[in-house]
């Protein structure tokens, strides 16, 4: 199905017949030709000039010039808010320069595209360098000039203001497509930078409607929810029109040609473009009377990138040194090790559609001008590379997210490892010594665990380890607290703003806990269950102090626990040898 009328860089299909019915876009410009007829406005006050003008104009074989005269400025500006004219040819005899500046400044505020020859009966160079700067094209000195001359100054002064006009709006146009390109680049946020695009791409070209949308056939995902075949973005839409049924079947199909062409393709008059007759009564059912299509393609490199992620998070589960250095690496800016850096360049082959910007006009048919496509196309581009980069910074957000998991968490048993137990420990110290309040260390160690694990092997000395973590776990109810690997078969519990006797009630609920599963430990002296030993320490840490001091007392309270014969409580005594106050 060939829905295209124009490929780029091929000649448009059956607009040349039609090309003076065709609308076209906003400030385009129209190349002037030497047989054209060109209407020019004349402002005299001398009515002997106006004859002699006529006569100079008119005295070509062919009729190419329609002269219209008046007397003033003021009658002139209002023949041009009705009609349009090619050129003016302004009188500004006298030496009053003021006037000449104050007229060709009310012309050119009102018509900044309209050039201007000034006659003046003035032969001076520094009149004429001035008439230039204050926007005129060109200036004749009266008498001075033949037919030839006044023909070739109207013309030229038509081109100098054509090539003015083309480099401002390639001005604006790159000035647009700076700010554009600088809010793509500074926003992460994919949805933010297409609306944005649509809306002001729309006020740009002066179009009826500008959409975003992503093919049918993608599979990505675009702020957390998978979509597919979707308008993502829209400027100008009516209401309903991104449900509409035949909408939708109407981008699919672009999308499908886009695929074929790999091209920008523009109709500039869906009603006589060479398409299939479903597809003319889908487009015009869709309101669109001319259209242009920019494929938004992406390289695929963030897969590679996000392949690679992978790899490094199942790297970190394997080893846990891996997740260590991987962190280092990330809080002190180094690069990863060789062979894990990710892509630097834009592979060449293997580009998918990710779908298409698109504009319509729906009242008139529009010939599409080549700035404009280029325009859109430079645009595309940059949105692909928006597009890729969200998608690569969410999915390697998602994997930084799991690795820092996997770094601060003991993979055995799934609660926090000895890195994070320090971490959390030390900042609660130094909070809690700003702060004036208690912070309580809870020690427990499994009742003879190596006997344990030589009878039950050590697949069953594993499963008990992770029995009696989620029991400890689910003896504290507080979102501060922290429970942690310590080591081996030795586990701790982080309790801030906890005093020693509310330490006591957390560490005989976890006693009570383990009690109640009847792990069963044939080797135990002093049961037939597994039992835990526990030892508290409670402070109001000090500046000046360590935690460290606060671990050596309940290390030591669990000691006792374990001297005076297991499956016990033992808190720190108060009379400890360190500083801190133990309660």
């Amino acid at each position: 199905m060939n829905l295209i009328s124009r490929n780029i860089g091929r000649s448009q299909v059956s607009l040349s017949k039609q090309k003076s019915c065709l609308r076209p876009a906003p400030n385009a410009i129209v190349v002037l030709t030497r047989n054209q007829c060109l209407k020019i406005l004349l402002v005299e006050d001398d009515l002997g000039n106006p004859t002699m003008i006529q006569d100079l104009l008119g005295s070509f074989s062919d009729s190419l010039f329609l002269l219209q005269t008046v007397k003033s400025l003021e009658i002139g500006v209002g023949r041009l808010e009705v009609d349009k004219f090619d050129a003016i040819l302004l009188d500004l005899s006298g030496s009053d320069s003021l006037r000449g500046s104050e007229d060709l400044a009310v012309l050119k505020g009102r018509w900044p595209t309209l050039p201007i020859v000034v006659l003046t009966d003035i032969n001076d160079e520094n009149m004429a360098r001035s008439v230039l700067r204050w926007g005129a094209q060109d200036c004749l000195v009266k008498g001075r000039f033949h037919r030839t001359l006044l023909v070739r100054a109207i013309h030229y002064a038509i081109e100098r203001q054509q090539i003015e006009e083309q480099l401002r709006q390639q001005a604006l146009r790159q000035q647009l497509l700076g700010k554009m390109i600088e809010h793509i680049r500074s926003s992460i946020d994919p949805a933010s930078i297409l609306q944005s695009t649509v809306a002001e791409v729309r006020q740009f070209l002066q179009t009826d409607r500008v959409l975003i949308y992503r093919c049918q056939d993608w599979a990505s995902q675009l702020d957390g929810e998978e979509q597919k075949g979707a308008i993502v973005a829209g400027d100008g839409l009516p209401e309903g029109y991104i449900e509409n049924p035949n909408i939708s079947a109407a981008l699919a199909v672009s999308c499908f040609v886009l695929v074929e062409s790999k091209s920008v393709q523009a109709i500039a008059d869906v009603s006589t473009a060479p398409l299939a007759g479903s597809c003319k009564e889908l487009l015009a059912d869709c309101e669109i009377a001319a259209v242009i299509s920019v494929p938004i393609w992406q390289s695929g490199d963030w897969e590679m990138a996000k392949e690679t992620q992978e790899a490094t998070v199942w790297e970190v589960e394997k080893n846990q040194d891996v997740a260590e250095n991987y962190i280092w690496q990330q809080a002190s800016g180094k690069p990863q090790a060789e062979g894990k850096n990710l892509p630097d360049s834009i592979a060449e082959n293997g580009n998918s559609l990710w779908g298409m910007l698109t504009a319509y006009n729906c009242c008139g048919v529009r010939e599409w001008q080549q700035w404009e496509i280029d325009f859109l196309q430079h645009l595309a581009n940059q949105v692909a590379i928006a597009i890729e980069q969200s998608q690569l910074y969410r999915k390697l957000a998602i994997a930084n997210q799991k690795l820092q998991q996997l770094a601060t968490t003991d993979g055995l048993t799934g609660i926090a490892n000895r890195r994070q137990f320090d971490r959390v420990l030390r900042l609660e110290w130094r909070r809690l010594a700003r702060e004036g309040l208690p912070l309580s260390l809870i020690m427990l160690d499994i009742d003879f665990f190596k006997l344990y694990n030589e009878f039950y092997g050590h697949l069953g000395g594993d499963d008990c380890l992770r029995q009696v973590a989620g029991a400890i776990a689910r003896g504290t109810n507080r979102a501060g607290d922290l429970t942690a690997r310590y080591g081996g078969e030795e586990f701790a519990l982080v309790l801030p703003n906890t005093s020693a006797q509310g330490a006591n009630v957390v560490a005989r609920k976890i006693c009570d806990g383990i009690a109640s599963l009847k792990l069963p430990h044939a080797r135990s002296s002093i049961g037939p269950y597994v039992t835990l030993s526990c030892g508290i320490a409670t402070a109001i840490p000090s500046a000046q102090e360590s935690p460290n001091t606060l671990i050596r007392s309940a290390d030591s309270a669990l000691y006792q626990a374990k001297t005076e014969g297991k499956n016990r409580i033992c808190h720190a005594s108060s009379n400890s040898e360190s500083s801190p106050i133990f309660m």
